[in-house]
């Protein structure tokens, strides 16, 4: 019996000894200075770098090295770094030594929209509107035509609202988020497929690299089965008769496409 006491006190006291000597090295950590403040900003677009943040930092909260860690709140730097445009998450943390360091994910365009009023702004993965930067041009596909709708911070392409109050300027970016992101993901297309025009009638038209043909695509609408149907033809038509034989080839047709010369 005084055997299975025993037992049971050092399987009770052995965890919660290293959870308080944990904490002991955990508060005394925090009275350290910090040694270094590094960012690392991931990503392959540069929009942003690395001395940028520290600034910002660094105008707010003062120069970080030296500081007890104590002193330095992870919590508000965090706050402040995600509040940074073209940031699209951050994480900040310190290690046992007394470095602090952020890591920063960048916001991802993937579609340059130049408008009816020759504003320019980026679509990007999470369905937001981007300023364009000074600095530095993404490599994305690139929208023109008759688009009426201005860069706002406020618009969310995927916000679940009522159709019936969706503008008919918001409508088209919203269609054509759906087709870039579809353009995207599929690495054919996304090699092949270089600018899109919004017609005056809310249509697309898609331009191929090599500039050989137009595509009418339509509405954004059966969108996985028109681009099949245009693999087909190109594999099956294309293939055999040239690619410069037609200059436009009409998908809006069920079940056929439609050349023109």
């Amino acid at each position: 019996m005084i055997k299975k006491i025993a037992a049971i006190f050092f399987y009770i006291t052995i965890p919660v000894g290293v959870f308080l000597l944990l904490g002991f090295a955990v508060e005394s950590n925090k009275d350290i200075p910090c040694r270094s403040f590094t960012v690392n900003v991931l990503g392959d677009s540069y929009f942003l770098d690395s001395s940028h943040v520290i600034n910002t930092v660094y105008s707010k909260f003062g120069q970080l090295e030296g500081k007890k860690l104590r002193e330095i709140s992870l919590g508000s730097i965090e706050d402040m770094v995600r509040n940074i445009y073209f940031v699209q998450e951050s994480q900040v943390y310190r290690t046992i030594d007394g470095d602090i360091i952020v890591n920063i994910e960048q916001r991802h365009p993937v579609a340059r929209v130049i408008n009816a009023h020759n504003e320019s702004f980026y679509i990007d993965t999470q369905g937001r509107l981007m300023k364009t930067s000074d600095r530095y041009t993404a490599r994305v596909l690139i929208v023109t035509g008759h688009i009426a709708a201005r860069y706002s911070a406020t618009i969310d392409l995927y916000a679940d609202e009522d159709p019936e109050e969706i503008t008919t300027s918001k409508k088209i970016l919203m269609d054509l988020n759906e087709l870039v992101h579809y353009i995207r993901n599929n690495p054919f297309w996304d090699a092949w497929i270089d600018q899109i025009y919004v017609t005056r009638s809310g249509d697309f038209e898609l331009m191929p690299k090599n500039g050989a043909h137009v595509i009418e695509f339509g509405k954004a609408e059966d969108i996985d089965k028109k681009f099949q149907k245009l693999l087909l033809f190109y594999r099956n038509g294309l293939t055999h008769v040239g690619w410069s034989t037609y200059s436009r080839v009409n998908l809006k047709f069920k079940n056929q496409i439609v050349c023109s010369k």
